[in-house]
């Protein structure tokens, strides 16, 4: 009977410790709050970090600041570095590394230094390496495929399901969005002031950051953008430089992108045939920018080829079906989308879908299989886009599903009760000695 209740006693003790060391993502700093998450509370899933790099969760924020970035980490005793980067267009804009070790699934946050300004809307990712290489960092994933709507995980180069164990905090300032149209500085030289066209107020520059020279601006073919380059501010202490572009050269700019300060390029892929853009450019540290660069601006031919569609993402699954979705396209021009589904290197589906759609589900699918989703955009001159690519897996009939999560529990149960029985002979032991 003793035995029996020393057995039990451990075994909760066990399973009591091992919840104690998965605690929930808190924030570290009192004025921000969480914006993007994806919540995990089955721990059976993970992606080993480095095994099929780049492990990326991209989200959009909806707050400009970015204070700190939370995620379910856990390994085989694993002991060293983690270092998570913040990427815009696959550029690293801030990182943060942290040392920790760990057995057992865990969240840990990284604290930026600075708050990382993003822009609302737009699409980040989040990106993890570690430093360990005899004992590997585990990144846990989610089991829902709609848990972050906003975003997707990556791994092998190419978006994924489901989502990785993530959160981000931050706050919002206020900011100008647009630059002032053209007039004099009050350095005497041409620059901008602080109301648009219109007499709308915006946002005071300031002399104390030299604006960025030389802004050039050029449509490219292969690149199917408006490739944008300029020289740095003479300020070497900024945060980086904010990108305002118009259809109408005197007035109504509007921010599109931020880029890090030592970024000194970018390429502009959201454009639409036939049309103009002026470019302007400034320089920025917190809440505080620059007089707006020289405009520079770019012509899009008449017959580009249509963009590759966006946010292409394997959104559910079952042991025959595979649905996708993917961002609507506002061009004009657009005809329509053809949809293609590989299974290795054999397109055994394809089909022509109008240009309303966003949806798409394949039916009569094998189980248990890795399959690769190719969308391609075309516009009424027939032009078409290079591909969207996304994978996705269907899921095992019930019966192995079933039989694979029995096998785990009976695993579990094992282990709790050897180590039960092993802390019952120490005692056991112990108690010999003294008597």
């Amino acid at each position: 009977m003793k035995r029996g209740i020393v057995f039990v006693l451990m075994a909760i003790l066990v399973a009591g410790t091992l919840a104690i060391f998965s605690p929930t993502p808190k924030r570290a700093r009192a004025d921000s709050t969480k914006d993007q998450s994806c919540a995990n509370v089955d721990e059976m899933y993970y992606m080993t970090i480095g095994n099929n790099p780049p492990e990326q969760q991209s989200f959009v924020p909806t707050q400009n600041r970015l204070t700190d970035v939370v995620l379910k980490l856990g390994g085989y005793n694993f002991n060293g570095d983690a270092t998570v980067r913040i990427l815009s267009e696959d550029t690293p804009i801030a990182s943060k590394t942290i040392t920790f070790s760990t057995s057992t699934p865990i969240y840990r946050t990284f604290t930026f230094a600075t708050p990382v300004t993003l822009t609302p809307s737009s699409t980040y990712k989040i990106w993890i390496d570690d430093s360990a290489t005899a004992s590997p960092l585990y990144w846990y994933t989610n089991t829902d495929p709609n848990c972050c709507p906003s975003g997707s995980a990556f791994w092998g180069g190419s978006a994924q399901i489901p989502d990785f164990d993530f959160a981000t905090w931050g706050y919002s300032v206020s900011e100008p969005e647009n630059p002032p149209a053209d007039g004099q500085d009050n350095q005497g030289t041409t620059g901008t002031t602080g109301t648009t066209g219109t007499g709308e107020t915006l946002g005071t520059a300031t002399s104390a950051i030299a604006k960025p020279l030389e802004l050039t601006a050029a449509y490219s073919e292969t690149d199917r953008g408006v490739k944008l380059a300029w020289k740095a501010s003479a300020t070497a202490d900024i945060d980086g430089y904010k990108i305002f572009r118009s259809e109408n050269a005197s007035k109504g700019y509007t921010k599109i992108k931020e880029t890090a300060k030592d970024k000194l390029d970018y390429l502009d892929q959201d454009i639409a045939a036939g049309k103009t853009y002026y470019y302007q450019l400034r320089a920025y540290k917190s809440d505080q920018q620059s007089y707006s660069s020289n405009t520079a601006s770019a012509k899009i031919p008449d017959d580009i080829v249509p963009a590759k569609p966006k946010n292409l993402t394997v959104i559910e699954v079952t042991t025959n079906t595979l649905s996708v979705k993917w961002a609507k396209s506002a061009a004009a021009d657009l005809k329509g989308y053809t949809i293609s589904l590989y299974k290795g290197d054999e397109k055994i589906r394809t089909k022509d879908l109008d240009k309303d759609e966003s949806l798409y589900h394949f039916i009569g699918l094998d189980s248990g299989a890795m399959y690769k989703v190719e969308l391609i955009a075309k516009n009424d001159k027939d032009k078409t886009s290079t591909p969207a690519i996304t994978y996705g897996a269907t899921e095992y009939p019930e019966e192995i599903a079933s039989f694979f999560n029995r096998l785990t529990i009976v695993g579990c149960v094992l282990i709790l009760g050897l180590l039960g029985y092993l802390v019952y002979r120490v005692i056991v032991t112990r108690k010999a000695k003294t008597d």
